[in-house]
């Protein structure tokens, strides 16, 4: 490794050196604390080379800003355009690098990161265009070369790889003492190892890692191997945390004869360290060669599925891989591997590499620092986050590694930079390279893009950016219409991709400006959207329109859309004029994605994805249901109804308090058991379901919600099938309270007769209009209830109750008070119903500091023909509001968001109107909620009855 003392030329003709900058890392990435060079080699840089350092302040980085300010930098975020040389670690976002005419500075810099491009990586490739763009030089630190021994081999000089194989495997053997915990029932002495994110470093999880190996004594456990693939710097990380641990050491002969044998000595554990001939064979059978390889890896195929897994308790993947390699292991190899081996084998991964669809190719994402695995089962292709789960191997992809041991990482290498800085300030741009001048020649090397072209050596990656002709200044636009909170999410979600555009368009100027203020790639614009020209301007400039608009406008919406052809997404219902639409919107080369929020939307991708899965058993479908809700958090679930509404509720109108009213309004059909049933509107909410089990822990009722017979063709499900249920999630009481209110003449669509002085008159205005005239104390008022009440007392009372708390019936000590708090009532004729909806949507609003809930829930049923064995599957969502957006707003939200991101990036080709239960939504669609924390749990369980069926039937 080239270190500060390699000799290289000085050019003393250069009289002023440089200024150096150093980043601070992308806020975004929360785990990511290193530097890039440390106080003590900033010091030196100031001390002995006389030059200027410029660092970005940065509360989470390794080293603090005290520290570089004791070592002589000057602290601040203006790095342009002051600096000849930038560096960093990670990427830097590509509005920081792609400048309008007016910000670019007179010169441009040097910049020096791990930019994850020079593979071709396809989703750093809009990064690579802006890096062209921008016409700075850029260098890769993975590219940094120099020779090595008496061939002259060049060999990588910085990197991080060692720390990285080190973490990672600490971290798998901790997670692997999980595993093993909740899948085999044994404790080991790896559960109690510290995870190196809260190390205090290498030092200490060394100790850790002796002091667990001295404790290893499980001989009740089958016998513990770790197989660990790559020779380079990541291979011999995790080489030496095994070492510390005091593992044995065997070639793959050895370790087949350990796990065959039942004798062998569990009180250690063996580990290989695989050469590439052990798993990788010639297709022609002819020896391993290695040159061969390198030249031509189509000639070779992995038999590492039968070789090497069957003896593996934990595979650790450190090893380099390129397209057109073949994969150690398909995801059909890890099928069978699940299927049909050992329980005990294939129990956990630890990808180091990260080349994601590639070695491996069931990893497909990265996970993260603070959400390190994944369990997942090959056969069904789903993941969960249960390590207790039969059938699944625990996978963790972490990409950053390293960052988990900021100083150890970042000194390591500062030392390694440090030569290359010092020569990039004497010469920013390179251009005094001497004969011999090894460093000079190493960043020559390393240079990736330079005015605006890819060096030589790199312009194959034209073919990745689909040549060079393809890269433009023009972005991409998303247009947001409407600005209510669940534009939030929506705008959070895609505005995280900087290269596109996006505009949020409101009638409440103030209300977009400030969803824009956080991001350098979203502008607020006015809108009035009955305004057709503005509006057609607007949806025909983009390359996508979200609409979070009211329902009724998304027809006209979808009009300006055909004709400006221009893709759709909304969270609304098909209506039958949206419908009418289809040949239109396909001819016009636009896809229309409705239905993408929480209910319908993401119900209906969950509840596709567990009919896929129960359909491969192979056993007959007998039943599905599904129920959904937004309620309150359960600590507030003691207010009036169990029930309260959000902002996001009331621009949804399904959720809103009308639509929560008018729902109960509504007829049901649904099949439970082989029997079709219809519930009309007026007994809806007395043929309620009392209780639904869904969770131990939530005690809740459940409503038949609509027509559910209808949804078998939508979901592919049999006409015949014996149950088929879609209802609707409360908190129990609800349905016993607002049918209350219903038989009272509350939610009539009749105005009154008289318009109400005061809201606590409203129950006496509406008992008037049933002959109950010239009430004149509570007894009174109770009588008059419990008569259109049927004669229940306990009911009448009950609903006097609620609407005493809500501020709708006279009570002398609290009205005068109460009524200073709420909002002017209508002075116009009204119907019941909707006065109501008015004072619920205030009473019932939720405060500052409290938080709402979401509950989405699905059971299928199989049943073997021949054994009758019934299987229950289930799907199951809980999402809670955080202090950033209503889960009601997540949900809804960030749904639309990525579906306008499938259209975006072509994952969903399909033109016309196309629903979440069509495959190329639902499939990516649950795979990019799971990445941000909205995920299904789902299960699978044999002799535990029909769950939920059995309460209702």
């Amino acid at each position: 490794m080239l270190r500060a003392t390699l000799p290289r030329s000085f050019h003393p003709s250069r009289s002023l050196l440089g200024t150096l900058g150093i980043r601070a890392e992308d806020a975004k990435r929360i785990w990511e604390r290193r530097s890039a060079l440390t106080p003590t080699h900033v010091q030196r840089l100031i001390r002995n080379g006389k030059h200027k350092v410029l660092v970005m302040p940065s509360e989470k980085r390794c080293f603090t800003d005290q520290e570089y300010q004791a070592a002589g930098a000057t602290i601040t975020n203006d790095l342009l355009p002051h600096c000849d040389v930038i560096v960093g670690i990670k990427e830097i976002p590509q509005p920081h690098l792609l400048l309008t005419p007016s910000q670019a500075p007179t010169k441009q810099p040097t910049y020096l990161f791990f930019s994850h491009t020079h593979k071709g990586q396809s989703y750093n490739m809009p990064l690579l265009s802006t890096m062209l763009e921008s016409g700075a030089r850029y260098l890769d630190w993975e590219l940094l070369t120099a020779p090595k021994g008496p061939s002259g081999k060049l060999e990588r000089t910085t990197a991080f790889g060692h720390f990285a194989g080190f973490a990672a495997m600490c971290d798998g053997l901790s997670l692997l003492g999980t595993k093993l915990l909740a899948s085999r029932g044994v404790d080991t002495s790896l559960i109690r190892l510290v995870r190196p994110s809260s190390s205090h470093g290498v030092e200490e999880l060394n100790q850790q890692l002796v002091r667990a190996g001295k404790e290893w004594n499980r001989p009740k456990t089958g016998v513990v191997t770790i197989s660990v693939a790559g020779k380079g710097r990541v291979g011999n990380g995790a080489r030496e945390v095994l070492d510390a641990f005091g593992v044995k050491w065997v070639d793959l002969k050895g370790l087949k004869t350990v796990v065959a044998d039942p004798n062998s000595d569990k009180n250690k554990i063996y580990a290989v360290h695989l050469e590439l001939s052990e798993y990788l064979k010639h297709k022609d059978g002819k020896a391993f060669d290695r040159e061969e390889y390198r030249s031509h890896p189509a000639n070779f195929v992995s038999r590492f599925d039968t070789e090497v897994a069957p003896y593996t308790t934990l595979f650790f993947n450190g090893g380099y891989w390129a397209p057109g390699c073949p994969r150690i292991l398909s995801t059909s190899q890890l099928a069978k591997i699940q299927k049909y081996g050992s329980p005990e084998r294939m129990l956990a991964i630890v990808d180091a590499a990260c080349d994601f669809d590639g070695a491996l190719e069931f990893v497909k994402a990265a996970t993260t620092i603070d959400d390190p695995v994944i369990q997942y089962n090959a056969n069904s292709e789903t993941i969960s986050r249960e390590p207790s789960q039969k059938g699944t191997t625990q996978i963790s992809a972490v990409e950053i590694y390293p960052a988990s041991l900021p100083k150890d990482a970042s000194e390591h290498f500062s030392n390694s930079i440090l030569p290359y800085v010092e020569a990039l300030l004497e010469d920013p741009k390179t251009r005094q390279v001497e004969k011999g001048d090894e460093i000079a020649e190493s960043l020559r090397r390393a240079t990736l893009v330079e005015g605006g072209r890819l060096t030589p050596g790199h312009e194959h990656l034209y073919v990745a950016l689909k040549g060079p002709q393809s890269i433009s200044l023009k972005k991409r636009k998303v247009v947001v219409l409407g600005s209510g909170l669940v534009a939030g999410p929506a705008i959070r979600t895609i505005a995280s991709r900087k290269e596109l555009d996006v505009v949020v368009a409101s009638n409440d100027l103030p209300a977009a400006e400030a969803l824009a203020a956080p991001y350098e790639n979203v502008k607020a614009v006015a809108l009035d959207a009955t305004r057709d020209g503005v509006l057609e301007q607007l949806v025909t400039s983009a390359d996508v329109v979200l609409s979070l608009l009211p329902a009724p406008l998304h027809v006209g919406i979808a009009e300006l859309c055909i004709k400006g052809s221009t893709s759709l997404v909304t969270a609304s219902y098909v209506s039958p004029e949206m419908a009418a639409l289809q040949s239109r919107a396909a001819s016009a080369g636009i896809t229309i994605l409705p239905e993408l929020g929480l209910d319908p939307g993401i119900d209906h991708a969950s509840g596709c994805r567990l009919i896929e899965e129960a359909r491969k058993s192979g056993n007959k479908i007998t039943s599905f249901m599904s129920f959904c809700g937004g309620l309150p958090s359960p600590e507030l679930s003691n207010c009036p109804l169990g029930y309260k509404f959000s902002y996001v509720a009331r621009m949804l109108q399904r959720w809103s308090p009308r639509g929560v009213l008018t729902a109960a309004l509504n007829s049901a059909t649904f099949r439970l058991n082989g029997k079709d049933r219809t519930i009309a509107g007026a007994d809806l909410l007395r043929s309620n379901f009392p209780r639904v089990p869904i969770l131990p822990g939530f005690s809740l009722e459940g409503i038949a919600n609509r027509d559910s017979v209808s949804y078998l063709e939508q979901y592919g499900l049999p006409k015949d099938l014996p149950t088929i249920l879609r209802g609707t999630l409360r908190y129990p009481g609800f349905s016993r309270l607002v049918d209350g209110f219903k038989r009272l003449g509350l939610l009539s669509l009749n105005k009154l007769e008289t318009v109400p002085v005061r809201w606590s008159g409203l129950l006496d205005a509406v008992l008037a209009e049933s002959g109950h005239r010239a009430i004149k104390t509570r007894n009174e008022r109770l009588e008059a209830m419990a008569k259109l009440l049927g004669g229940d007392k306990k009911l009448a009372k009950d609903c006097l109750a609620t609407l005493e708390e809500l501020g709708l019936a006279p009570t002398d000590a609290q009205a005068v008070a109460l009524a200073q708090t709420l909002p002017t009532i209508p002075n116009e004729l009204t119907a019941p119903l909707d006065l109501l909806s008015i004072l619920l949507g205030h009473q019932l609003a939720y405060k500052p500091n409290e938080r709402d809930a979401v509950l989405l829930h699905h059971e299928l049923c199989t049943q073997d023909e021949k054994t009758g064995d019934i299987e229950l599957f289930s799907s199951t969502l809980v999402q809670y509001g955080t202090s950033e957006a209503s889960a009601m707003a997540t949900t809804v939200g960030v749904p639309i968001a990525i579906g306008a991101l499938l259209i975006l990036d072509e994952q969903l080709t399909k033109k016309g109107i196309v629903t979440p239960s069509d495959p190329q939504v639902w499939r990516p669609l649950l795979k990019e909620l799971d990445k941000v924390g909205v995920r299904m749990v789902e299960k699978r369980r044999k002799g535990i009855g029909r769950g939920v069926l059995e309460e209702l039937a």
